[in-house]
């Protein structure tokens, strides 16, 4: 006789949550690569640094 009605305020909020901890995810993976790519050329840098720096005392 009387429709019950169903509260959809808590999927409203449960999706956002799942949007937001996705995105949190995903910040992450990406800062982590370019950590990664950001220390491997740092360490290529250097080793040429000191390659090319060792070639000028020797030239001397």
């Amino acid at each position: 006789m009387f429709r019950r009605q169903i509260d959809n305020k808590g999927q409203g909020s449960a999706e956002l949550i799942l949007i937001i901890g996705g995105l949190i995810v995903v910040v992450l993976l990406v800062g982590s690569y370019i950590s990664n790519i950001t220390e491997k050329t740092q360490t290529n840098i250097e080793n040429l640094l000191t390659t090319q720096r060792e070639y000028l005392i020797n030239k001397i």
